[in-house]
């Protein structure tokens, strides 16, 4: 069997197949830690876990990078969003970041995320973006334009290729944005590189002025300084597509003419009060404020992986209630499993053997169809209801498959 992927750069389901055998690079956009994170959020860091875990189970060996952003996020009013949240928190940026930080690791915890192997932070990797920036500018791929340096995404051909739009298209798009205009831009996509600014809170001196880096930029230089120029899996949710990762794309290939990822999976969005989660929608549900009402980290995971991560998913007192009951159940199964095993003693270990072999396929086919993980959940509550039963003489095998399931699931 297969892993096969919906990849938005190619738009369709595709196996896939790591670029060196038994390796598997990927890379997650991560917080920007400027306020307690969202589940729209959360639901994209559980898809990478998910994938981390399977490739991990069928014996991949796995260098997972996720960034932390802590410096130049703009909103549509390119404003920095970190500053604008620590004024008012009425801290300084960095200790807001840094408590926010710590806050989302907490609860990342909380919800069986697996830690990556780095959490690369944007101010830590300033050197390296001012080298990217002159490779860019020297290429002649980007330019200096008032006190800025842009990237000049008409010289990048396949701008777009990610969102499936023309650059005319993309441009048309943003046309009625309330972000503020730069009549020094070449064309009103061109990206920021560097944006020289010594009143900016976070700043740093560059060839070009103190400044701070775009944060489009900051993700290509962290990805690449851990994983190479071009890795297996980039993720990220789908509001990622346009225009974060269509940019980094953009970047990263006029840089070293390679792409920088292979595959490209984008979970969607979550909806609370019938709304999609923004600021603008004042439903900005969290992971902390849930688990602060008493609701266990293991609930809000088996209800954010209840829905295939590609379909938008409502998070109603149902939803919660529904994921809740089979969080119990598998929990509660899993634990009856080991305690008959343990009574049972070795038992015949070919009894049984055949359904064992029924449950894992149909666990690992489901998982292998782009991560239909609410058609795995089934299957392995499944082969609870079998032991209960006790249509499965030998617990000991069963419970060595239950725990094969939950090395992925990640719920007890």
């Amino acid at each position: 069997m297969t892993l096969r992927v919906f990849n938005t750069l190619g738009g369709k389901l595709e196996p896939f197949i790591p670029m060196q055998p038994g390796l598997v690079r990927m890379y997650h956009c991560g917080p920007t830690v400027k306020e307690p994170i969202n589940l729209y959020k959360f639901r994209s860091y559980l898809l990478a876990d998910v994938l981390r875990r399977y490739f991990e189970q069928v014996g991949l060996k796995v260098h997972q990078v996720m960034n932390i952003t802590d410096v130049g996020h703009l909103n549509e009013f390119e404003e920095d969003v970190i500053e604008l949240a620590a004024e008012r928190a009425g801290k300084n940026p960095l200790e807001l970041v840094q408590e926010e930080e710590k806050e989302f690791h907490e609860h990342r915890r909380k919800l069986n995320i697996l830690d990556a192997h780095h959490y690369p932070h944007a101010r830590d990797n300033i050197p390296e973006m001012l080298d990217l920036i002159q490779k860019l500018l020297d290429s002649g791929a980007a330019y200096k334009a008032g006190e800025n340096i842009y990237f000049e995404v008409s010289r990048y051909s396949r701008f777009g290729q990610l969102a499936k739009k023309s650059l005319a298209e993309l441009a048309a798009s943003q046309a009625g944005a309330r972000s503020r205009p730069h009549p020094e831009k070449r064309h009103p996509l061109d990206i920021d590189l560097w944006r020289t600014d010594a009143l900016h809170e976070m700043h740093w001196p560059s060839p070009w002025g103190r400044g701070f880096p775009g944060w489009h930029l900051e993700c290509v230089v962290m990805s690449r300084k851990y994983l190479g120029p071009t890795f297996d899996l980039h993720t990220g949710t789908d509001e990622n597509i346009f225009p974060h990762h269509e940019c980094e794309m953009a970047q990263a290939e006029a840089a070293s003419g390679k792409p920088l990822a292979r595959y490209w999976l984008h979970s969607a969005q979550v909806l609370v009060g019938g709304k999609p989660i923004s600021r603008a929608n004042q439903n900005l549900l969290t992971v902390g404020g849930l688990l602060d009402s008493g609701v266990q980290g293991s609930e809000i995971r088996a209800a954010l992986l209840s829905v295939p991560y590609r379909e938008i998913l409502s998070f109603t007192a149902e939803t919660l209630d529904k994921a809740r009951r089979w969080a119990a159940r598998w929990k509660t199964g899993v634990e009856e499993a080991r305690k008959a095993a343990a009574a049972s003693g070795k038992g015949a270990a070919e009894a049984g053997a055949a359904r064992l072999k029924e449950a894992e396929r149909a666990f690992i086919a489901a998982i292998e169809d782009d991560l239909n993980v609410p058609r795995a959940v089934e299957e392995a509550l499944r082969l609870v209801d079998d032991m209960s039963a006790r249509k499965i003489p030998a617990p000991g095998e069963a419970v060595k498959a239950l725990e094969r399931f939950d090395k992925i699931l990640g719920l007890c």
